[in-house]
């Protein structure tokens, strides 16, 4: 009898282990504060390579499965455009939401990496509190703000992300072979020197979990097309359809100009599109001194593309072979995000980059 009941434990133990060999996401999905009656939720990665479906019964949902390598998911619910960004690994999860607040409040609990991720997330609130950002933002935006106070608040909006990139070092150095700190890698590489990057990065090459993972060897890659496009370096030339289908080369377009800005957006950036009105005084205030600007579009849909040059007005050169992110010029100047400026002269040698909306202004007015 002891010896059955000996057996019986360790078949449980064995079958609580097996659980813990896959993760396990529990999430409540509400609507004013009342849980919704039915739906589906999407999980999905970055590449679509993993996603997966389920229904909602009462507000409830539960996710099961499992992957090779902790990586960024997105979760989305049926009928919402909005979506949340989290750390999927094989552990237990928690999730609560509210579609009423475009999700914009929800709450994940579980797993390390995603314990990281929050403690990130809690401190830039903090620090975008502290400095009042949100008031600061509508006042820079608004078109009755003088230069003066935008410079000021500028200043402001670099102490803040001074401040967030800090805490960001700090919970990398403490977790140096953690996926967060590799993910964080991938993503900020261009923002780093090319020695703490490479410092970063031999962590993981000389780590046998990481062999032939696919974020190392793009990070390794990164770094080494990053060394290629620095300020005065040759800029990579490439040809895109325009929008009438005719090939351009940029390298024709910086030739025939003082000084070329080559702008990475997409029609789906809000970011983009908040900026354009600024950049169409830029190019009416210096377009005849010898300025184009060469817009590459990372759109999926070429009738959205069209509609979103027609809707800002933008009267400069657009060009897209509607590839998404998988453009060729994406990973010859490794846009990691949109919108992106980079400035070229008329030889196609690289001025400046990643700059901000009134970085060029002050750029191109030293040099007009």
């Amino acid at each position: 009898m002891m010896k059955n009941r000996v057996v019986w434990i360790f078949l449980l133990l064995l079958t609580g282990c097996a659980g813990n060999n896959g993760y396990v996401i529990k999430g409540l999905i509400t609507n004013n504060s009342i849980p919704i009656d039915s739906g589906t939720v999407y999980i999905f990665n970055g590449d679509m390579s993993h996603a997966d479906t389920t229904t909602i019964e009462q507000g409830r949902f539960v996710f099961k499965g499992r992957i090779e390598t902790p990586d960024i998911y997105f979760i989305m619910v049926e009928g919402s455009r909005a979506f949340s960004q989290f750390f999927l690994e094989n552990d237990r999860f928690s999730l609560t939401a509210s579609l009423d607040k475009n999700m914009n409040d929800i709450e994940i609990t579980g797993g390390e990496n995603q314990k990281l991720y929050n403690l990130e997330s809690e401190r830039e609130r903090e620090i975008s509190k502290k400095y009042n950002f949100e008031s600061l933002n509508i006042e820079y935006q608004n078109p009755e703000t003088s230069q003066v106070r935008k410079d000021e608040i500028f200043e402001v909006f670099s102490k803040i992300k001074k401040e967030i990139g800090e805490y960001k070092s700090e919970l990398m150095d403490k977790n140096p072979t953690s996926y967060f700190t590799l993910k964080h890698l991938l993503t900020n590489v261009d923002g780093m020197s090319f020695e703490e990057a490479e410092k970063r990065l031999s962590v993981f090459t000389s780590d046998e979990r990481f062999v032939h993972n696919k974020d190392v060897d793009a990070i390794s890659l990164a770094i080494t097309q990053l060394k290629l496009i620095q300020p005065g370096m040759q800029a990579p030339d490439f040809t895109t359809p325009d929008r009438d289908g005719n090939p351009i080369a940029f390298s024709d377009i910086y030739k025939a100009n003082k000084i070329t800005l080559l702008d990475f957006w997409a029609s789906w950036c809000a970011p983009c599109r908040k900026v354009h009105p600024a950049l169409k005084e830029i190019y009416e205030e210096y377009h005849k001194k010898g300025l184009e600007i060469f817009a590459v579009s990372f759109d999926n849909s070429r009738d959205k593309w069209l509609e979103a040059i027609e809707e800002d007005g933008l009267p400069w050169l657009h060009v897209s072979d509607i590839k998404y992110w998988n453009t060729a010029s994406r990973d010859l100047y490794q846009v990691t995000y949109v919108p992106q400026y980079i400035l070229v002269d008329s030889k196609g040698i690289i001025l400046k980059r990643k700059l901000t909306e009134p970085e060029i202004e002050q750029f191109l007015s030293e040099q007009f």
